[in-house]
């Protein structure tokens, strides 16, 4: 009887330490540094508001969509993820309409117009378009300048609808020769998510609408007078060739006025507050008389569909992107038009031109078009760094490189 009883105790003693236990929320990031310090922040405030609860933070860093895939492959993956290519992805996260359908707590409304169709995924077999994530973070593209470098030339600052045509005229004059400072800096190894910018805003694109056609689009009449232009620059040395490991280190150049102008998203801003260098930006120049568009890039937080504690998923999924944990986070644009309004960002000069850009998007980013995109995306990459350094017949390279994209999709 004594040893029932020593086993009945040891099966309540591992039920109460069982119980004492937190449930572990798994979070998977692709940041590093002050942002993820800023969203362990956020876990612990979450966790300040469910008892019993511990968000494990998970920081992928470089290889983050290795490691994902691999996790959703071993059927282990995290229950909340960073995502931003969701038509790749879709089929393993969890829909997040009806979350946000009965949430009370969200207003979509208030989040920066356009933000949800980056989440959103047509899904073939309901004949619907589903939403697998909540965003969290958003930046657009637009033109920083350097007032030291405008200063010392006498130039005015460049305006909101400007044009390329402005640009070029005040590159020129910025241009140095003799102090190797150049008028504007282009990245001739983009990535070619980023890329779609400079031909939107030509009235060209990568990828035609049905989502397979890349001839007569990439290698289409809008796209090369864009290159064209791009290239002029290059060829006037107007331009400094960054991206492709000269040493020319684009933050480098700019704080010590080896570049007056260039294109870049909202990190860049965060850099440049931190050298405590004087600049200004602006949105991004019309090409021809046609309005300027900017992608945006977007990331949000999705739920892996083989979470076993979906409930709790969503409520950190709607933390994260609830006031306060925007608030948080200072480094990132706020997505949430209340909160920016609060912070009187919208009539920052040195942040509205990102808000205005991020609604001037019309065009649908290619990897959206088609899941497979990624499988042409290297051909485009090595198109356009070979258009700006080889010196060869740039319609001839763009042609080549639009059939060999278009066999990639088919």
């Amino acid at each position: 009887m004594k040893w029932l009883l020593m086993i009945v105790l040891a099966g309540l003693t591992c039920i109460a330490a069982a119980a004492d236990e937190p449930r572990v929320l798994r979070f998977a990031t692709w940041d590093g540094s002050e942002s993820l310090i800023i969203q362990q922040r956020i876990a612990a405030a979450f966790e300040a508001r469910h008892a019993g609860v511990k968000v494990q933070v998970e920081a992928y860093g470089g290889g983050y969509n290795q490691k994902l895939s691999a996790a959703f492959g071993a059927k282990n993956p995290p229950d909340v993820m960073y995502m931003w290519n969701f038509p790749l992805y879709h089929r393993v996260l969890e829909p997040l309409d009806d979350y946000l359908a009965r949430d009370a707590r969200i207003d979509a409304a208030d989040f920066v117009p356009g933000l949800f169709r980056f989440a959103t995924v047509a899904d073939a077999g309901a004949k619907r378009e589903r939403l697998y994530g909540l965003p969290a973070g958003f930046t657009a593209q637009v033109i920083y300048y350097n007032k030291d470098m405008f200063d010392r030339a006498g130039l005015p600052y460049p305006q909101a609808g400007w044009s390329w045509d402005d640009l070029r005229r005040l590159a020129l004059r910025l241009r140095n020769p003799a102090a190797k400072a150049f008028g504007f800096g282009l990245d001739v190894n983009p990535d070619p998510y980023d890329f779609q910018s400079y031909l939107w805003s030509a009235g060209g694109r990568m990828l035609g609408p049905d989502g397979v056609s890349v001839q007569g689009h990439l290698n289409g009449t809008p796209s090369k007078a864009m290159f064209a232009f791009l290239l002029d620059l290059l060829k006037r040395d107007v331009a400094a060739t960054l991206g492709v490991g000269d040493g020319r280190n684009q933050r480098q150049m700019f704080v010590s006025d080896k570049i007056a102008m260039l294109l870049d998203g909202a990190a860049f801003r965060v850099e440049l507050k931190q050298d405590g260098k004087r600049f200004g930006v602006v949105g991004l120049p019309r090409f021809e008389g046609r309005p300027a568009q900017s992608v945006v890039s977007v990331s949000a937080l999705a739920m892996a569909r083989d979470s076993r504690q979906k409930s709790l998923a969503w409520d950190f999924i709607q933390f994260f992107s609830s006031a306060e944990a925007v608030r948080l986070r200072s480094n990132d644009l706020p997505v949430l038009l209340s909160v920016a309004a609060q912070q009187g960002l919208k009539d920052d000069p040195l942040v509205r031109p990102f808000y205005a850009m991020a609604e001037s998007m019309q065009e649908t980013p290619a990897h959206l078009l088609n899941p497979r995109w990624t499988r042409a995306q290297d051909v485009v990459r090595d198109a356009i760094q070979e258009v700006f350094l080889s010196g060869g017949d740039s319609g001839e390279i763009l042609d080549r490189a639009a059939i060999k994209a278009e066999r990639k999709l088919r």
